[in-house]
């Protein structure tokens, strides 16, 4: 699971599995300031602990959604 979501400071794992629906939650959150509730991994927590974690696009000013969708530009493939 190299898929994460951070909000502010915080830094959640997505996985695989759920990645698309979550892209989709946040994206939807952010563009129409909604709230919406997203099943995540806890980074600290042991594997395969889960969190629920409530985004308010209304009020968050910023999220980085990272897929991992390929190599970065200073990463060979």
């Amino acid at each position: 699971m190299t898929k994460k979501l951070i909000i502010g400071t915080q830094e959640w794992g997505i996985a695989d599995a759920d990645a698309e629906g979550v892209a989709r939650l946040v994206r939807d959150a952010m563009t129409n300031g909604t709230s919406v509730e997203l099943t995540l991994h806890d980074p600290a927590g042991d594997a395969g602990d889960t969190v629920t974690v409530f985004l308010n696009g209304a009020v968050t000013s910023s999220v980085v959604l990272d897929l991992n969708s390929g190599p970065r530009p200073s990463q060979m493939s």
